[in-house]
């Protein structure tokens, strides 16, 4: 594995998101996955930093949901279920 193999192992066991495991490393995602199609050493690495930070990212996530601390918009007409209409009105 080279170096940004290995950063991105680490970045990813931090908890990062792909996209952002990527970043830190100078590739886009494309490449990160073509990199972990053509490796099994690096696939396997992934996927034990992925589980390692599986915590972590739940709660960044959890920190990012539009949601938090908020009941979901029930709108009239839905049942009383959540009406998800991000970016429409």
């Amino acid at each position: 594995m080279n170096w940004q193999h290995r950063l991105i192992v680490r970045k990813l066991a931090e908890g990062c998101l792909v996209r952002e495991a990527a970043g830190a490393a100078g590739v886009h995602r494309q490449t990160f996955w073509r990199w972990l199609r053509a490796s099994p050493d690096f696939a396997q690495a992934v996927a034990a930093a992925r589980e390692a930070g599986k915590d972590e990212r739940t709660f960044r996530l959890w920190l990012r949901h539009p949601f938090r601390g908020l009941r979901p918009p029930a709108g009239k007409g839905h049942g009383g279920k959540p009406r998800f209409a991000w970016g429409r009105r």
